[in-house]
């Protein structure tokens, strides 16, 4: 595993003038966009009140080919809404190589490419979630998302083989990493390993996978299953996965029972989007469930818009309604509160570019 290099190339950063989200060119090229979101987001529940700045971030997003085969891809994000668990835990120090906890560096991989079949060395994400883990973070919603994208530490250090068939519509990939049950990566020798399957069959795509994790003491196996139908102007997405997850403070991460996740969108134009989003969870922990104060079943959704008015511009709009704590834990509010969020943001890609 090619820890230090990757590591070094973000560090340098800085230090490049490079292109935009990736490097299409044939050949070598690389490509660098940093993207700031800023969001205003007031949040209420039973009479309370709060003013938060949602999913407000920075981020960078560096790639490219160094040869015709060999590829890199890193992210980091720089700043959120706080910055400084990015970085260090409190009395622990640096947390850069914890696999229990996220901070600056979300990925960073080398992929060496064998015409239809490719490998991969580094940090990246595990199998797991589908579609709703398969967009950028900086694009995503909190407040219209589960509890496992808000809660899991999924960018683990590991490795990836994929095989895509002829037609390109076709992926399939084995992944082993470390798991986020260690405080280090591969501590004691504990890893997780998953199986993917992506395809793109006309208007039909799909994300299914499942995902063993190594707990220190059995392996939990995680199945996901993503489906999205596109007909013109409207796509249809629905996620199912056999874990939920809690903020881990007090209960496990990950747990079993189901999140499900429907996603409707229209997009008239090129600079127009409208998504309507809706989800359910329902925990089955047994000890879990025995305890009054703990929720064993949420619902989210709510609305987003998204307008693009000039390029490599997103402004963005939304309002949700969900059942979910959304972190208000000094609220006291009672179980099964319903939280309301209106909030809006948006969105730049400063891109570069050098040959």
């Amino acid at each position: 595993m090619k820890k230090i290099l990757v590591v070094c190339v973000a560090a340098l950063l800085p230090c490049f003038l490079v292109s935009a989200q990736g490097a299409d060119d044939a050949g070598t090229g690389v490509g660098l966009s940093v993207i700031p979101r800023i969001d205003l987001t007031p949040q209420f529940a039973e009479g309370n009140g709060s003013f938060t700045l949602g999913n407000s971030s920075l981020y960078s997003l560096f790639e490219g080919n160094i040869t015709e085969s060999l590829s890199f891809s890193v992210c980091n994000h720089w700043l959120s809404t706080s910055p400084s668990e990015l970085y260090t835990i409190e009395g622990e120090g640096a947390n850069l190589f914890r696999s229990d906890w996220t901070n600056w560096l979300d990925w960073a991989y080398l992929s060496y490419d064998f015409g239809n079949l490719s490998v991969s060395l580094g940090k990246d994400v595990m199998f797991i979630g589908s579609f709703e883990f398969d967009a950028y973070d900086f694009e995503v919603h909190p407040q219209l998302s589960s509890s496992l994208w808000n809660n899991f530490c999924c960018y683990q250090w590991g490795g990836k083989i994929a095989y895509m068939n002829e037609s390109e519509n076709t992926q399939i990939s084995a992944q082993f990493s470390s798991s986020p049950y260690t405080v280090r990566p591969f501590e004691d020798g504990v890893l997780s390993a998953g199986l993917e399957w992506r395809g793109e069959y006309g208007p039909l795509s799909n994300i299914w996978s499942i995902l063993f994790i190594g707990d220190g003491q059995a392996y939990r196996p995680v199945v996901s299953l993503g489906q999205r139908f596109t007909a013109g102007d409207f796509s249809i997405e629905l996620d199912w996965t056999n874990r939920c997850a809690t903020d881990g403070e007090i209960y496990d991460i990950l747990c079993p029972g189901n999140t499900l996740i429907g996603k409707l969108s229209y997009t008239p134009s090129e600079t127009t989007e409208l998504i309507l989003s809706c989800g359910y969870e329902n925990n089955k922990t047994e000890e879990l469930i025995a305890d009054s104060s703990f929720i064993e079943e949420s619902l989210f959704s709510g609305l987003a818009f998204h307008w693009s008015p000039v390029e490599n511009l997103r402004l963005h709009a939304v309002a949700s309604l969900s059942t979910i704590n959304m972190g208000m834990v000094d609220w006291n509010i009672s179980k099964n509160a319903l939280t309301a969020t209106i909030g809006v943001g948006a969105l730049y890609y400063f891109n570069l570019k050098l040959k």
